[in-house]
């Protein structure tokens, strides 16, 4: 069962109900997410923005103090232009304006009635009217950097709230090719064989790798990576370097943190990352020269399930085709890699035939 985040805007003067409030939440097994929990030594309305930009649901809790402050109404809008549901607690007369349009909860003078009001069945009716991913807004990385600098970004404020977030990702030999290691240790520039290093992109990489490499490591990670990919821009020897990259990460991660999938004939302009259910990133185009460009991020958790049943779905399948389980597909990805760069070694040192290892057949019914 989903635990719904729920954000609570209101004002101090009704501090005494809104407690009650989030009592009653959490009493039905959901999150209440408000201003008791921000972190001291951040702004105030940067805040209150990234914690709508993650609720499931926005819960306003309109009484005649908060008619009073205009920065209620200002977060309703927000929130509506987010496509995150919103659900007013109204007590007493109701406001007046686009308040109106919204069909809230009107509690009377008896707040013990709060937690009938308040039941888990509300919450499941507002999320699923937005489950449908067509409807969430979407944020444009442009260029390859953007994505890294926006996917560190996101990473890093699921792990400063500490927040659970498994990463799933499919595309490529995943973020985890990627070193964690300083810019200016030689693997950069191995990984990349002749072409030139950009160090601004190394260090956005490497960011973008730290964050979710920290998030794996403690809530876990399922990928789907395609091992065959030649490289063919930056040769064997760089091939060669990407592939232990992702090797040591996989032989680092304790073994019931990692699962990972083969999809043998996904090319490198597929990728998707979804974190927990805190963001999701898809990449609509690549270039072998500029990475991947026009990644659309999203943070709109309504529709976040659907994002994870797709992706799970597809990874069970591929799974089951290859004859694997969830539990051995480390070890069986670690298998398979070791054997294809066993082959890149025996290639680049000029030593006879590859010994011929071969990732694992598709099963056919």
């Amino acid at each position: 069962m989903e635990k719904y985040r729920i954000f609570l805007s209101y004002s101090h003067e009704d501090i005494t109900l809104v407690e009650k409030i989030v009592n009653a939440i959490e009493m039905s097994g959901l999150t209440a997410m408000w201003d008791q929990k921000f972190s001291y030594g951040h702004g105030f309305p940067e805040q209150i923005k990234t914690f709508i930009a993650y609720s499931h649901v926005f819960l306003p809790v309109i009484t005649e103090a908060a008619n009073k402050r205009g920065w209620v109404h200002q977060e309703i809008g927000y929130a509506i232009a987010l496509q995150v549901p919103v659900l007013p607690i109204i007590v007493g007369a109701l406001p007046p304006d686009m308040i109106r349009e919204l069909h809230g909860y009107k509690l009377g003078s008896d707040e013990q009635e709060l937690q009938a009001k308040l039941p888990r069945r509300v919450f499941d009716d507002l999320v699923n009217s937005c489950r449908d991913t067509s409807v969430a807004p979407y944020v444009c990385a442009e260029l390859h950097e953007d994505r890294a600098s926006m996917m560190a970004k996101y990473a890093n404020e699921v792990l400063n709230l500490g927040a659970s977030g498994m990463v799933r990702q499919k595309g490529g030999l995943s973020s985890f090719h990627i070193p964690e290691k300083p810019i200016t240790n030689p693997v950069w520039q191995q990984r990349l064989g002749s072409a030139p290093k950009n160090e601004f992109r190394c260090r956005l990489l490497r960011e973008e790798r730290v964050a979710l490499g920290k998030l794996a490591m403690r809530d876990g990670c399922r990928i789907v990576v395609n091992p065959s990919i030649a490289y063919e821009e930056f040769g064997k020897a760089a091939r060669l370097v990407r592939l232990q990259t992702l090797l040591g990460f996989l032989e680092s991660v304790p073994d019931e943190k990692a699962q990972v999938a083969f999809s043998t004939g996904m090319d490198r302009e597929e990728n998707v990352t979804i974190v927990g259910d805190w963001f999701a990133a898809m990449a609509v185009s690549r270039s072998n020269e500029q990475g991947y460009r026009q990644t659309m991020f999203t943070r709109h958790a309504p529709s976040m399930q659907t994002r994870i049943d797709l992706f799970d779905g597809e990874f069970e399948e591929l799974l089951q085709c290859s004859g694997w389980t969830a539990e051995s597909s480390r070890e069986k990805a670690i298998a398979g890699i070791e054997t294809i760069v066993a082959d890149l070694k025996n290639e680049l040192e000029g030593k006879k035939k590859p010994t011929g290892g071969k990732l694992p057949k598709r099963k056919t019914a």
